[in-house]
């Protein structure tokens, strides 16, 4: 018998150039006075530049661009109260993960109509109903049915200024949730439909993303938005347990991934080859392989992440981690 649940934004807008769309929708939803939420980096683009064109004369939109990478729920707090100051009755998350999972923890607080731009090709938060924000200086997931956008716009043409290091350590981030989500235990036929098209799309495309190739970058906006598709409705499983200690630290959430995925596939029995080819596109893409830390330290913080590891596929132990972290400290 089959049998599941499956959530997503009510409207997905996918295309290069797809961005033009975000006046109509503003305006068929009455918006008129959005918060746009994004990076101090992302203010500098030309994309920035195109969505403000597209807001002007009839739209009256603040911007908030202090959404930190990993960001904190102290971060939310002081959007929500810019939202309140100026009346917005509405958030546009213009940016990367970060950006997005403070936007959509906003929105959902204040109860307003939500748009999520991605930027980047990897995180899929913009069709997933989760928010992971730094609480107390640790990371936590927000995981509720109302932090699902209202309007999802995907427009690839926005990814091509990305660096080159964004775009291969998001891409990993993608490639993960394809995995992760396919072989976890919540997993489904519409999820495994999803993750092994998109894992097929992201390892056939990274390497051609990475030196600015467009047709590859649309592919991965692609692949990682079905990628997103797939995890927001399984999760994803050991590899993102295994970032966590290491993003608490400071390291980026999709170097942290590319650091921990090959170490996460062996631990979970994958196919040699398939670890093997991608390693290969890990060191192709020049993300780091190693880091420095306590392995005790690090896998108890770990075995506190009871929604990750129930979704492996295979039971983890404390020692299991301990071990795992010892080889990536050691180079093995």
């Amino acid at each position: 018998m089959i049998d599941f649940t499956f959530i997503l934004p009510p409207k997905i807008i996918f295309g290069w150039g797809s961005l033009i769309n975000v006046r109509k929708e503003l305006e068929e939803s009455n918006g008129r006075t959005p918060l746009i939420l994004t990076s101090g980096g992302m203010m500098k683009r030309e994309s920035f530049s195109k969505l403000m064109n597209f807001l002007k004369d009839e739209f009256t939109p603040t911007v908030f661009n202090e959404v930190e990478p990993e960001p904190s729920i102290e971060t939310v707090d002081r959007c929500s109260e810019i939202a309140r100051m100026n009346c917005c009755d509405s958030i546009i998350g213009f940016g990367g993960g970060s950006v997005m999972d403070v936007a959509k923890k906003v929105a959902m607080d204040l109860r307003l109509f939500k748009v999520m731009i991605p930027t980047t090709a990897g995180t899929g938060s913009e069709v997933t109903h989760e928010s992971v924000l730094k609480v107390g200086g640790k990371k936590r997931a927000f995981v509720d049915n109302r932090l699902t956008a209202d309007l999802a716009i995907v427009d690839p043409s926005l990814m091509t200024t990305m660096p080159k290091r964004l775009i291969a350590s998001s891409g990993i981030d993608a490639l993960a949730h394809a995995i992760e989500s396919y072989s976890g235990r919540r997993s489904n036929e519409l999820v495994r439909t999803l993750a092994q098209n998109a894992y097929l799309i992201i390892k056939d495309n990274l390497r051609r993303a990475v030196t600015g190739d467009e047709n590859a970058i649309l592919n991965m906006a692609l692949g990682s938005l079905m990628a997103g598709m797939a995890f927001g409705n399984s999760s994803t499983a050991l590899c993102h347990a295994l970032t966590y200690p290491l993003s608490n630290k400071g390291i980026p959430h999709g170097e942290a991934v590319a650091i921990m995925l090959p170490h996460a596939l062996r631990f979970n029995n994958f196919d040699e080859e398939i670890v093997s080819e991608i390693q290969e596109i890990i060191m192709d893409t020049g993300l780091p392989t190693t880091f420095e830390g306590d392995a005790h330290e690090m896998a108890r913080v770990v075995m506190e992440d009871e929604r990750h590891l129930s979704n492996n596929p295979r039971e983890v132990t404390f020692e299991d981690i301990v071990a795992i972290y010892r080889k990536v400290v050691e180079g093995k």
